[in-house]
Formats: structure tokens, C-alpha cells, sequence
């Protein structure tokens, strides 16, 4: 008996999945602080990866998840979800807001992105969250408390220019020296 090679889910991703304005969360005129949320995703070696593709989801500014489908497709201004492909440089951005803290099971979360990574040569994708460095919530954020003091950098998006909208850097570095918290699921 032979058995089926393992298949990868790339690279298709591009072409296929992802659609101009896709990388929109917070059109202009949403509840919240606008910010741009951009970063690098880089293989074992450090070198940029071009093909994968990046989806988050987000509470709004208020912490308050859309989940409802019908708000969603209403043409709302804010929709929670963002889907942003790499360039040849492995660059990616997003546009949104700084989203509200959020209560879970009793439990309050600091303000953060929730990230799914796609790239080729990943069976499944990769977990992760985007917290904000110097949000004084972080301090009691229950997934960050179980991570060692120099693990948790690897989750915090630094912030890169200031203003009337603010741009934070998080580079998703897939393994090595550096490589992000990835959580399973």
C-alpha cells in the first residue's frame, strides 16, 4: 500500500482568497482611535515569506464582537474580520481601530487581535494574538500571565508613529531566533 503525500495549504492563497479591501476592518467614520497594524512575516531563516496570507478578528473600540452575520453584511462600518496577503517583501498592513478590552468567562482580556497565519508548508494554520506594548491592561491579561516575561514581546506590537492615525509594527517570525507565540487550538 502507498500512502498520499502530505499536502500543504499554499500557495494558492493570494490569487484565490484575498480581495482588494479585504485588509479594511475600520472603514473611516467607525466608533475608535484609527490604526494601521502592519508587520513582516519571516520563515525559520529570517527571510521574508511572499505568499502567505494573514486573518484577524477584533472586538470593536468598545469591546463588543460583531458576531451577528446580517450586521456584518449590512455595510456597517467596522466588521471584526480582516484578510491581508504578504507582498514579495512578506509585508502586510490592516486598517482598523484599537480595539476595547474584552470580558471572557468573567475574565478581562487587554485590548488585542486575534491572528491566524496561512503560508505554505504549514498543514494548519498558525494562532496567535496582537497585543498593544505599553497598554496597562497587558499587566492582567490572563494569556499573557503564563507566558515567560521574554516570551510575551513576541505578542506586542510596538508603536511606530503617533498621530490622528497611529501605526503599530508586529512582525510574525514563523520559528527561530524570536520566532512569535503561537498557541494551539
Amino acid at each position: 500500500m502507498q500512502r498520499t503525500a502530505s499536502q500543504t495549504v499554499g500557495p494558492f492563497f493570494l490569487d484565490a482568497l484575498i480581495h482588494a479591501g479585504d485588509e479594511v476592518i475600520a472603514k473611516p467614520g467607525t466608533a475608535g482611535k484609527q490604526i494601521i497594524v502592519e508587520g513582516v512575516v519571516l520563515d525559520g531563516e529570517g527571510n521574508p515569506v511572499s505568499d502567505a496570507f494573514i486573518e484577524i478578528a477584533q472586538a470593536d473600540a468598545a469591546g463588543r464582537v460583531v458576531a451577528d452575520s446580517v450586521e456584518l453584511r449590512s455595510g456597517a462600518h467596522f466588521s471584526g474580520f480582516g484578510r491581508a496577503g504578504t507582498d514579495i517583501s512578506g509585508k502586510f498592513s490592516f486598517t482598523t481601530v484599537y480595539p476595547g478590552a474584552i470580558v471572557l468567562d468573567g475574565t478581562s482580556h487587554a485590548p488585542h487581535l486575534n491572528v491566524m497565519v496561512f503560508a505554505r508548508g504549514l498543514l494548519k494554520p498558525l494562532v496567535t494574538r496582537i497585543y498593544f506594548a505599553g497598554d496597562a491592561i497587558n499587566a492582567v491579561d490572563p494569556v499573557l500571565a503564563v507566558l515567560p516575561a521574554h516570551r510575551r514581546a513576541t505578542l506586542e506590537a510596538q508603536t511606530v508613529a503617533a498621530g490622528d492615525v497611529a501605526v503599530w509594527r508586529f512582525d510574525l517570525r514563523l520559528q527561530g531566533k524570536d520566532e512569535t507565540v503561537f498557541f494551539d487550538f
